[in-house]
């Protein structure tokens, strides 16, 4: 599970925990399912099994016995939940294109519909409202800062496996740019979501630190710091 995501649910109260930990649990499958498979083929034979599993949970059947999904059954606040979490699987078959993005729209839809989806989600099960225009707003551009920098973090991986993600002429600088852009974008609207929101995308006050951790040459920065920081954002409730 992503361990920054994990850090920042331990905030939430316990019914909201749960959910937030069912929903990253099957998110890091999700996403390892596509990340790991070495045929495309085979990879879209695994996401289909998750969209297969998360389909009987949205008509109320038991899914196949896998701890992710059963923790999304016992957790989901209704069937239309586990519907939309199929979009997580569907948004994973660009990982199985050996192309790079063609041009920077393609590179900004895949983040919406990963990282973006994911902390919608994740806001609706803190039992948080991301309706309004200034919450659509702020998810936007936090899951865009996290996903871009994320991406930046990532290079290596998709490196070794002789692919890289950067649309024609792109730099790996152009997307640290465009990560701490967004961050700025997002904190500008922090103050529209609700607090009670915080740990579905507090973990995203963390970006500035590993932007400046890539700026230095190393994708990590230590947990000890992230902790302390998360636990600073908490008492304000914004990044």
């Amino acid at each position: 599970m992503d361990e920054d995501r994990w850090l920042a649910s331990r905030f939430a109260p316990e019914r909201a925990r749960a959910r937030l930990l069912a929903l990253y649990a099957l998110n890091y499958e999700i996403a390892h399912a596509a990340e790991a498979a070495r045929e495309p083929g085979l990879g879209a034979i695994r996401l289909q099994w998750w969209r297969d599993g998360l389909e009987a949970i949205s008509q109320g059947y038991m899914p196949p016995s896998h701890p992710a999904l059963e923790a999304i059954f016992q957790t989901a606040p209704d069937s239309a939940f586990a519907w939309r979490l199929q979009g997580l699987a569907d948004a994973r078959e660009a990982d199985l294109a050996q192309a790079p993005f063609a041009a920077w729209e393609d590179m900004e839809r895949y983040i919406d519909t990963t990282s973006g989806t994911l902390m919608l989600l994740a806001v609706e099960a803190c039992g948080a409202d991301a309706a309004g225009e200034g919450p659509r707003a702020f998810v936007r551009e936090a899951a865009r800062a996290w996903g871009y920098a994320g991406l930046a973090r990532a290079s290596g991986h998709w490196q070794a496996r002789g692919r890289t993600l950067l649309p024609p002429g792109a730099r790996l600088e152009d997307v640290q740019a465009r990560a701490r852009a967004a961050y700025d974008a997002a904190k500008a609207n922090a103050a529209a979501m609700a607090p009670a929101a915080f740990p579905a995308f507090g973990y995203v006050a963390l970006t500035p630190g590993y932007l400046r951790a890539l700026a230095q040459g190393r994708i990590d920065t230590p947990l000890l710091g992230r902790k302390a920081l998360l636990i600073g954002a908490s008492a304000t409730g914004r990044i």
